[in-house]
């Protein structure tokens, strides 16, 4: 019996010999608290489906007596896992207990104070925020790299300084998809995710090098402070689109990745699917069943987490449609809480909006989408009312120069910019995208042929920009904030505890509404340079007056 310390991860081995009533009681074990200990059990299960049919389970009982139930899992060659992470200082005493092999370990672990700030949950005095558990407050800002893992043209290397760089940025999470090129698996095995291979799979069985490669990535991420939107169905891809995907083989899938990723503290939300109307044959259409879908996946998933991870699912057509498939009206503004908002499994509402519409136009000459998506604002009023965050995580991926545009699916930097800041100042969040870095290479050079995509750490701008706006929020009680309506003009607002933020994205005049005389002092902050101007002083104001400096977007910050 032996411990040490990998990747992270603390691992506690146990060697068995003989699988008939074995048992042992440990002495206690030391791990600082949100750090992660996994316990790890050779032994051989009498299942001819260890994957599915056979398991370890641990019962642990806190400090404070709470008992929570965390599910191991098979990691081939007769090896066992459980990752546990404990969030109570002080002693917690375990049981562990095979599944289809007679085993059972009594012991108990001491949690120490760590430097961690532990898991992301909401803010507990801001429904619409986030916080750790620790009680730092939490200020999301995403990138979407969905084949960070394994698109071909991703090294090791390529990934560190992806996210050395967007984390320098200000980004603090990457929106990604738990298997995701089968041109890399279809040359590799080692990214493929299931049994057998892509030409001939087990859906009943794993891949622990795909799964081993995997852990190493968030490990990694985890070290460079870097958490993972994680995206579990992918219904454009194989084999989720065909018969052979059965709902007890998706149950057996996200039991599994709920067993194997639940304990890291970086992984801020799992998002069931993207386009989750694509299930379950991939085709761009809202069947009659999908809502409900969704909704009862989310419970399962709920169920099989331990650490009750924030969740969402990622939307494309609206919850006011009249039709079945995208191009279908709707009543605006575009929302989804219509069909997500009161189901309590789904913590945060994910939108999908702002790419086309009113204020935008596609620059055939520049090849983008340029202007100014003005109806951001109103559909994230729209889902606030269902008292949850709301996060639009695709309203508008940057262009590259020389890169394809995925079919016009691309916008000029001014463009993310001012979607980004409307978002927040209406009281959401966001993740945005660059067209060299979203990692779907593979897909894009079979779908858009001859075009050529390639993984390229470059952008045309507003990643700077948005470490902008991250900065600026940051500086600030932004968990305090709340819309601000009392607002004429062309302008969005928040209050906060000590004061006001206007957004006025297209500069000219605007007057934000009091309801009490007092002296204010007005900092005009530029969006595309990050700078701060002189402070204008106002006496005795009730109603506050505003010009900006000029025609592009400012912010007025008033104290």
């Amino acid at each position: 019996m032996n411990c040490t310390f990998k990747s992270s991860i603390f691992v506690f081995m146990l060697a068995i010999t003989s699988v008939a009533g074995w048992a042992q009681t440990v002495k206690s074990l030391q791990i600082a608290q949100y750090d992660i200990w996994e316990f790890e059990v050779v032994a051989h299960s009498v299942s001819a489906h260890p994957f599915t049919e056979s398991g370890i389970t641990g019962r642990f009982t806190s400090p404070t007596g709470k008992i929570i139930i965390i599910n191991g899992f098979y990691d081939g060659t007769d090896n066992w896992k459980l990752r546990f992470t404990p969030t109570e200082l002080g002693l917690w005493r375990y049981q562990l207990t095979g599944v289809n092999f007679n085993y059972n370990q009594n012991g108990s672990l001491a949690c120490v104070k760590g430097k961690s700030n532990g898991f992301i949950s909401l803010h507990p005095q801001n429904k619409y925020a986030f916080a750790y558990q620790g009680g730092k407050p939490f200020f999301p800002m995403g990138d979407t790299s969905y084949g960070l893992f394994d698109d071909a043209f991703i090294t090791d290397d390529i990934r560190n300084a992806y996210l050395d760089t967007r984390r320098q940025q200000g980004f603090n999470f990457v929106r990604l998809v738990i298997g995701h090129s089968m041109m890399r698996a279809r040359k590799d095995n080692d990214y493929w995710a299931w049994g057998g291979s892509a030409e001939k799979p087990d859906l009943d069985a794993y891949n622990p090098a795909f799964f081993n490669k995997f852990d190493a990535m968030i490990a990694g991420m985890k070290a460079k402070r870097m958490n993972a939107e994680l995206i579990l169905l992918n219904f454009y891809r194989l084999p989720f689109t065909t018969k052979e995907w059965t709902p007890k083989r998706e149950e057996n899938w996200l039991r599994y990745l709920t067993a194997r990723y639940a304990a890291y503290n970086n992984v801020f939300l799992w998002t069931i699917a993207n386009e989750y109307e694509t299930h379950p044959d991939g085709v761009y259409k809202l069947d009659s069943n999908d809502v409900k879908w969704a909704a009862n996946t989310a419970r399962y998933i709920k169920a099989n987490d331990p650490y009750q991870h924030l969740l969402t699912v990622h939307s494309v057509i609206s919850s006011t449609t009249k039709g079945q498939r995208t191009d279908a009206p709707f009543d605006g503004p575009w929302q989804i809480g219509g069909f997500f908002g009161n189901e309590k499994a789904i913590d945060v509402l994910s939108q999908q909006t702002g790419q086309s519409g009113q204020g935008t136009t596609w620059d055939e000459q520049r090849q983008y989408w340029t202007g100014d998506a003005v109806n951001l604002t109103a559909s994230i009023a729209a889902d606030r009312r269902y008292n949850k965050p709301v996060v639009n995580t695709e309203s508008g991926y940057e262009y590259l120069t020389g890169q394809p545009t995925m079919r016009q699916q691309v916008h000029s930097t001014n463009k993310v910019r001012h979607s980004s800041w409307r978002i927040v100042c209406a009281g959401g969040y966001f993740a945005a995208g660059f067209s060299g870095t979203l990692a779907h290479n593979d897909i894009w050079n079979e779908l858009d042929k001859p075009n050529r995509y390639s993984f390229l750490l470059k952008d045309e701008g507003a990643a700077l920009q948005l470490k902008y706006l991250y900065s600026f929020f940051t500086a600030l009680p932004f968990w305090t904030t709340q819309p601000y309506l009392q607002i004429e003009g062309d302008a969005v607002a928040l209050k906060y505890t000590t004061g006001y933020i206007v957004y006025l994205p297209h500069g000219g005049d605007a007057q934000l509404l009091t309801v009490k005389a007092k002296d204010y002092t007005v900092t005009w902050y530029n969006t595309r340079t990050g700078a701060f101007r002189l402070k204008e002083k106002t006496k005795k104001a009730i109603n506050i007056n505003l010009r900006a400096p000029d025609n592009e977007d400012w912010v007025a910050l008033i104290n």
